[in-house]
């Protein structure tokens, strides 16, 4: 019984970790998928080596949806970004995401400080478009470029200046309410 139970564990993990790995396409973007009812893409540690991210990003129609409760239409979903100072990212973090609001795809900057969040909206985006982001943490500011367009965002430094850890934040939907369907988003990194 001990045996088998055992290998029934290492099945299962495998299974979890099976289930949450991501496909990488013909154009080598990984393709990350939200299912309905749910609000995370799946869970991955990954480690940038810098304050720099470069990336690519496709969303297609599956980004066009409709809240249950009419104002959280205006609640910006995450595609990529990373945590910040070292902390977990619901203290600080910098995120690309989009909302759909009145008939367009709104790309969106999403910021943590404090525990605090604040969002504004970029530019909109169509469906099945490719899109060239950069997210660069310097002292004082996040430059989000976006296509060759710059977004300054404030940021507050905390005094944490030494080797800081940060982690990659992937494709979520929401605040309090989940995807009302599958939801897939391309991502491509390159380094820079």
């Amino acid at each position: 019984m001990g045996q088998a139970h055992f290998n029934m564990k290492k099945l299962l993990i495998l299974l979890l970790l099976v289930s949450c790995s991501k496909e990488v396409d013909d154009l080598g973007f990984r393709v990350y998928t939200i299912p309905a009812g749910e609000h995370s893409s799946g869970s991955f540690i990954n480690h940038p080596d810098n304050s720099r991210i470069s990336f690519q990003f496709i969303l297609n129609e599956s980004a066009i949806y409709e809240s249950e409760i009419p104002e959280n239409q205006h609640d910006v979903n995450k595609i990529y970004g990373f945590s910040d100072f070292g902390l977990r990212h619901q203290k600080y973090s910098i995120r690309l995401g989009w909302r759909y609001l009145n008939g367009n795809i709104e790309l969106c900057w999403l910021r943590h400080e404090e525990g605090r969040h604040t969002s504004a909206t970029i530019r909109t985006i169509e469906p099945d478009e490719i899109y060239s982001a950069t997210i660069d943490i310097k002292t004082f500011y996040y430059v989000i470029v976006i296509d060759n367009d710059t977004t300054l965002v404030r940021r507050r430094p905390e005094g944490n200046w030494g080797l800081l850890r940060r982690y990659y934040l992937y494709p979520y939907f929401g605040g309090n309410e989940y995807a009302p369907h599958d939801i897939t988003i391309k991502i491509k990194e390159w380094k820079n």
